[in-house]
């Protein structure tokens, strides 16, 4: 049956374009892979420089007073995401007139190595120069979240139907698998090493600096692979301009047919919300396990590790899963977890488990990384928030590759990118807001729930099944 389903969206698609489209034969397995390890070798920058690394560094070391750093490196977020919300469905539509993807993916290339190496020189106390830094996360950002609207607009067409949702959950899972690579390589080269590999000095903060450059390597490392192995969608006689003009003539169009598209269109703001209640537990774990419960930074990177490990095991379980219970069912059940979990983290504090205060030998202090019980819950609830977020990311890409009209993958999936991020400057403000008023960061990390639950009722009424040839959604 989901066999079945995720034939259908390639077997009928809206306009002229149809017949030609559904000729493409999908990639050979060796092509399909190179895909996968392309499409993973983005994460790298995002858990190195966003999540883990980079970023703790900028906000508390290259800016040293950490309520300052936090709002700069909030305001680069914020530019990044508007300039990721304007361009990606542009982008989309221009590469769906020109018809390729790869010109694009290495435009992205280009752009976004330069960019991630360049954090190399984000030193300790910038007194000037910090605006080209800032420049340079916008850039890595950039290439991103663009890479990713034309690596997953190729989906359709590398993967034969039955195996779409087991080739985007392996690519998240190969994500990971990088990730986890990454950090051991990390912690044995500077982390735990008397003498740092590559001459780096640790007390001038050169080994967090270097991780733009390590990310920077993977990118081009795993791109020339899908360069050479994966089949390009069909190209069009269009020149550039002509490119341009269509494309932006046909996402006009694609916007006022939205409502003909009612089931994406409902589809992709609910992805809105719960990706936002993704996006939050994202960004503020570090912050969260510092703040209240006082972690130390070996146990943020011991988490990092264990996170990426489970998130490997996610994007893997996601294809098993999609393919027993269907996308939409799949998608759901990861959203669902992901609030459970944001319901348990509200409910920690340092003496307090399930919003319930400690008492005896369960309010004793342990021995150990992670000693005490509200150490414990917290390391297992975000690592079940890690493996729930990533199976929710690779299930709901894979239902918008069902849900999009065939020959306007890029423009949809522009909308796609624009739905996780351009409203992804809300979430952060929103805890912002409501830790300020509250003076609380439980009550300001609650706001995910908000976004979870709002996003999850929004699924009831979507249909898995894609557009018609009339383009009506159905259901």
């Amino acid at each position: 049956m989901t066999q079945a389903r995720s034939a259908e969206p390639l077997a009928v698609a809206g306009g002229a374009a149809a017949p030609s489209l559904a000729a493409v034969r999908p990639a050979s397995l060796i092509g399909q892979i190179a895909w996968a390890t392309c499409d993973g070798a983005r994460s790298p920058y995002n858990v190195l420089v966003n999540i883990f690394v980079f970023g703790a560094y900028f906000s508390t070391v290259v800016i040293p007073d950490p309520v300052r750093g936090q709002t700069v490196w909030s305001f680069v977020s914020s530019a990044a995401a508007l300039l990721v919300a304007v361009g990606a469905p542009v982008l989309g539509a221009v590469a769906d007139a020109g018809g390729r993807r790869k010109p694009w993916l290495f435009g992205c290339l280009v752009l976004g190595a330069p960019s991630m190496a360049a954090l190399w020189f984000a030193t300790p106390h910038m007194s000037s120069g910090l605006i080209w830094i800032m420049l340079a996360l916008v850039g890595g950002t950039l290439c991103f979240e663009y890479s990713n609207v034309f690596c997953s607009a190729m989906l359709p067409n590398v993967a034969p139907p039955g195996r779409i949702g087991f080739l985007s959950g392996l690519g998240f899972s190969l994500g990971n698998f990088f990730g986890i690579i990454l950090f051991l390589f990390y912690l044995y080269a500077w982390g735990r090493n008397a003498h740092p590999l590559f001459g780096l000095d640790v007390a001038a903060h050169e080994p967090e600096r270097a991780v733009g450059i390590i990310a920077a390597i993977w990118l081009v490392l795993f791109y020339i692979p899908m360069f050479v192995l994966t089949p390009d969608s069909p190209g069009t006689a269009r020149s550039v301009p002509q490119a341009v003009r269509d494309g932006l003539a046909s996402l006009i169009h694609t916007l006022s047919r939205l409502r003909s598209y009612r089931n994406t269109t409902v589809y992709l703001v609910a992805r809105l919300l719960f990706n936002e209640g993704f996006v939050v537990m994202m960004l503020f774990t570090s912050v969260v396990a510092a703040g209240v419960l006082h972690w130390t930074p070996p146990m943020l990177v011991a988490m990092g590790l264990l996170n990426s490990v489970v998130a490997t095991l996610a994007g893997l379980f996601a294809g098993w899963l999609d393919h027993r219970v269907g996308t939409k069912a799949a998608t759901m059940i990861f959203v669902a977890g992901c609030l459970l979990a944001n319901i348990v983290v509200c409910s920690l504090t340092p003496d307090t488990v399930f919003f319930v205060r400690l008492q005896g030998a369960a309010a004793a202090h342990g021995s150990g990384l992670f000693p005490d019980l509200p150490d414990k819950v917290f390391l297992v609830t975000q690592n079940l928030m890690a493996f729930f977020v990533t199976g929710g990311l690779a299930t709901s890409r894979t239902l918008m590759a069902k849900l999009s009209p065939r020959d306007m993958l890029n423009e949809f999936f522009g909308l796609y990118a624009v739905s996780g991020n351009a409203t992804s400057f809300v979430g952060p403000l929103a805890i912002g807001i409501v830790t300020a008023a509250f003076a609380s960061q439980r009550a300001g990390v609650a706001v995910g729930i908000v976004f979870l639950l709002a996003g999850l009722l929004l699924m009831v009424p979507v249909s898995e099944e894609g557009p018609s040839p009339l383009g009506e959604g159905r259901g």
